[in-house]
């Protein structure tokens, strides 16, 4: 197993490359499981109300100056699809500190 090559702002960052070799020989190389943090395990940074034309990406972009980051919003949220955390006007949005700032581990 190596580290997946992905840059730190990525949520596959850290997420271990791993090979399963099958019985005919060919070997099968994909990234691990990444196992999506609780949301109790979140600390909010703030809030956010959503208004008309809101992505994942343009919350991530105003709270941490990276819209790559989008997938720590939706982390926090337990969103399964992203499209769904903003698809709502005036719905009320947790935007977390990062995981590692909290010293609840890694995202």
């Amino acid at each position: 197993m190596t580290a997946a090559p992905f840059p730190p702002n990525s949520r596959y960052f850290g997420v271990p490359v791993v090979s399963r070799t099958g019985d005919d020989g060919t070997t099968e190389v994909y990234l691990a499981r990444r196992i999506l943090p609780a949301p109790d395990r979140h600390v909010p940074l703030g809030h956010r109300r959503i208004a008309g034309g809101e992505r994942p990406d343009t919350l991530a972009h105003d709270a941490y100056g990276d819209p790559a980051l989008w997938w720590r919003v939706v982390d926090a949220d337990g969103a399964a699809d992203p499209a769904r955390l903003t698809d709502a006007e005036g719905r009320l949005v947790m935007i977390p500190l990062p995981l590692e700032i909290t010293g609840h581990g890694p995202a």
